[in-house]
C-alpha cells in the first residue's frame, strides 16, 4: 500500500481548509468506502475518533470496528455528529436512505455521493439546499493511484470542494468536470481499469504463447503499462504522437506492430468500448429520474 499522501501536497498548495477539524460519516461501508476510509486514516486527514459509519449487515459491524478502529452508529446519530457525509450505498438503496435523511437536520452538512448514475438533481429532490458533490473513484484508489472524477453541485462552495479534493487526493488524483461529462468519464475512469486489465492479460498471454512463463509475462506487461502511463503524466507536455514517434523508428519492431494496429482499427474499436460504457452510465442516470 502506498504511504506517500498526495493529499498532503495538495493541502500545502491550496492551504484553504484544515480538514482535521471535520467529522466524517460513512453511510454504507462496502469495498470502496473502506478504501476511502483507509486512505483518510493512512494520510492522517482526521483522527479515527472523528469517523463514524453505518451499514446494514450487523455481522460485519463489529469486524469493521475492530479493523478500522472507528465507531458504528445509527443514521440519526451519524448525520447529527458528522460534518461531511459520504454516501456509499448501492444505487438501489439510495432512496431508502435519503428519505429519512430528509427528515433530519441537514443544515451545515456536506454530502459526497459515490453512487454511479445518481445525478445532482436526484439528491436535490430529497435534500434541497444541502451541498452535494458527486465523486466517481476507481479501483486503482486501493493502491494510491486512483482517478476520481468530481462534480460539485451549485451549492458546493470552495471550502467543500477543497475538502473533497483532499479526501480523494489521499488515494490518487482528482479532476473536476461538469455533470454533462460524468457519463463519459465513468466509461473512461471507473470502467477503464477493467479494460486495461484485459489488454494486459491479452499481451501477457501472447508472451506465454512465445514461451515466457505467464507470471513473468504479466509482470513485463504490467510494468510496461505503468511506465508508459507515468511518462504521459510527467512528460512535460510532450504529445502522444511525439512519444510514439520516438519509439517507432522506420522499419523497426514498433512500426511493424503499429501498422497491424491501424489495419485492425484497434484504436477505433477501443473508442467504441468506452462509448458503450458511457452509454450504459447514461441509461443508469436516467433510471434515477
Amino acid at each position: 500500500m502506498k504511504t506517500y499522501c498526495k493529499a498532503t501536497r495538495f493541502f500545502s498548495i491550496v492551504n484553504l481548509v484544515k480538514i482535521n477539524t471535520y467529522r466524517i460519516g460513512f453511510i454504507g461501508f462496502g469495498h470502496m468506502a473502506k478504501i476511502i476510509c483507509r486512505a483518510i486514516i493512512r494520510c492522517k486527514l482526521v483522527a479515527r475518533s472523528q469517523i463514524l459509519f453505518m451499514r446494514r449487515d450487523p455481522r460485519k459491524i463489529h469486524e469493521d470496528e475492530q479493523a478500522f478502529g472507528i465507531t458504528s452508529t445509527s443514521l440519526e446519530t451519524l448525520v447529527s455528529k458528522s460534518d461531511i457525509i459520504l454516501l456509499c450505498v448501492r444505487p438501489a438503496q439510495a432512496e431508502a436512505i435519503l428519505k429519512p435523511m430528509a427528515q433530519l437536520e441537514m443544515k451545515s452538512k456536506m454530502l459526497i455521493s459515490i453512487l454511479a448514475g445518481a445525478r445532482l438533481s436526484y439528491f436535490e429532490k430529497f435534500l434541497r439546499s444541502t451541498p452535494v458533490i458527486r465523486a466517481m473513484p476507481n479501483v486503482a484508489s486501493e493502491v494510491g493511484e486512483g482517478m476520481t472524477i468530481l462534480t460539485p453541485g451549485s451549492d458546493a462552495g470552495r471550502e467543500f470542494q477543497s475538502l473533497a479534493n483532499l479526501i480523494f487526493n489521499s488515494m490518487g488524483n482528482t479532476i473536476e468536470l461538469s455533470e454533462e461529462h460524468m457519463d463519459m468519464a465513468t466509461g473512461m475512469a471507473a470502467s477503464g481499469p477493467a479494460y486495461v486489465f484485459s489488454l494486459i492479460d491479452a499481451i501477457a498471454r501472447t508472451g506465454e504463447r512465445g514461451g515466457i512463463p505467464y507470471e513473468k509475462s504479466l509482470k513485463i506487461t504490467a510494468q510496461t503499462f505503468l511506465g508508459a502511463a507515468r511518462i504521459l503524466l510527467q512528460g512535460g507536455g510532450v504529445s502522444v504522437e511525439d512519444l510514439i514517434s520516438q519509439i517507432a523508428v522506420p522499419n523497426g519492431t514498433t512500426e511493424a506492430g503499429l501498422k497491424v494496429m491501424r489495419e485492425l482499427e484497434i484504436p477505433t474499436r477501443l473508442q467504441s468500448v468506452i462509448a458503450a460504457a458511457a452509454q450504459r452510465s447514461q441509461v443508469l442516470s436516467e433510471e434515477f429520474l
